[in-house]
C-alpha cells in the first residue's frame, strides 16, 4: 500500500501534463491566428508582437517570425514556436518539446 500512493501521484500529475500539453497547443492554435489576421490588416513586426503578447496567456511563446511579401495581395507566413507548460515530477518528460504552429495568410489591400 505505501508504494501505492507515490504511483498514483506519479500518474495523476502524468494525466495533468498530459491535459496542459493539450491546452497549450490549443492557446498556440488561437494565439497564432490572432496575429496572423492582425498581420493580414497591417503586416508589419510591431502588430504581431503585440497581438502574441496580449493574446498568449499563460503559453510561453519562444520565438515567431513574419516571412513573405507584405504588399497587398502577397503571402505572409507567420510560424510560432512556444514550450510547453511543465508539471513537477513529469515535467522533464515534455522538457525537449517544442510547440509549433503555421499559417499562411493573404494580405488585405
Amino acid at each position: 500500500m505505501a508504494i501505492a500512493i507515490p504511483v498514483i501521484a506519479i500518474l495523476m500529475a502524468a494525466v495533468l501534463q498530459v491535459g496542459l500539453l493539450a491546452r497549450d497547443r490549443v492557446v498556440l492554435v488561437r494565439v497564432t491566428s490572432a496575429a496572423a489576421r492582425a498581420a493580414m490588416v497591417e503586416p508589419t513586426d510591431r502588430v504581431v508582437s503585440a497581438e502574441l503578447l496580449e493574446h498568449r496567456g499563460s503559453l510561453r511563446v519562444e520565438s515567431w517570425s513574419l516571412t513573405g511579401s507584405r504588399s497587398a495581395g502577397g503571402l505572409l507566413t507567420l510560424e510560432v514556436t512556444a514550450r510547453p507548460t511543465p508539471v513537477p515530477l513529469v515535467g522533464l518528460a515534455v522538457s525537449g518539446v517544442r510547440l509549433t504552429e503555421r499559417l499562411v495568410v493573404r494580405v488585405e489591400g
